[in-house]
């Protein structure tokens, strides 16, 4: 069996519910699932059907809280890897982009589904990366820094690393556009990385001193 055969499979296990075992709802939403594939990708749904809880019984679990397109998203990566494919609403230069992917990524993170996580930061560290000429760049950015877990700071790590490089660029902007920087702890980690980006620079500046003088002193140019 092909890749694309075994895609065919998991798309019609997938969109037909066909031997489906387990039931996730979200918000008046069913999502007929298989445990076999579900579960053995998240702890977070493995250990709700185990044991005494009333989850194992049903084989239902139920999401108040959850976003339920988000839920799509996450039980779409389980069947394929992947999720998003087809949706033209996560073009890269999208604002909603942006808060769909840190979706996702604070969902795997609960759900324990951990390439699923690491692939979603992806997406917001590249959305990071290619927008932070946008208007509405340290909005999002704030909404990004705000929502991050405590345990995990790669994403805050990644506006901070993009805020330091341009720093000059968003003191230009204005107060109006100063967003995060009201923030303190934001403003302490800017100011930190301006501090480790200057030094470094300075460094690499003294080392090509050096290297011109002891070019110099052998008679190379």
């Amino acid at each position: 069996m092909g890749f694309s055969d075994l895609e065919t499979l998991m798309r019609s296990l997938f969109e037909d519910g066909k031997y489906t075992d387990m039931t996730i709802s979200c918000h008046g939403r069913d999502f007929k699932v298989h445990r076999a594939i579900v579960c053995s990708q998240s702890h977070f749904f493995d250990a709700a059907l185990k044991g005494g809880f009333q989850e194992a019984e049903s084989s239902h679990v139920k999401l108040p809280c959850d976003h339920v397109d988000t839920i799509a998203l996450v039980l779409e990566f389980c069947y394929f890897q992947d999720y998003g494919r087809a949706d033209d609403s996560l073009k890269l230069e999208s604002d909603e982009a942006a808060y769909t992917h840190l979706r996702v990524y604070l969902a795997a993170d609960k759900f324990g589904i951990f390439p699923l996580r690491d692939l979603a930061a992806t997406r917001v560290i590249a959305w990071i990366n290619s927008n932070w000429r946008s208007k509405s760049f340290l909005s999002v950015a704030q909404r990004i820094w705000d929502k991050s877990p405590p345990h995990e700071n790669k994403l805050r790590e990644a506006i901070i690393k993009n805020v330091s490089t341009n720093i000059q660029y968003f003191l230009a902007q204005g107060k109006g556009n100063i967003g995060l920087f009201g923030n303190p702890t934001f403003l302490l980690a800017i100011l930190e990385g301006v501090a480790t980006k200057d030094h470094n620079h300075g460094q690499a500046n003294n080392m090509l001193t050096q290297q011109n003088k002891v070019r110099q002193k052998i008679g190379l140019r």
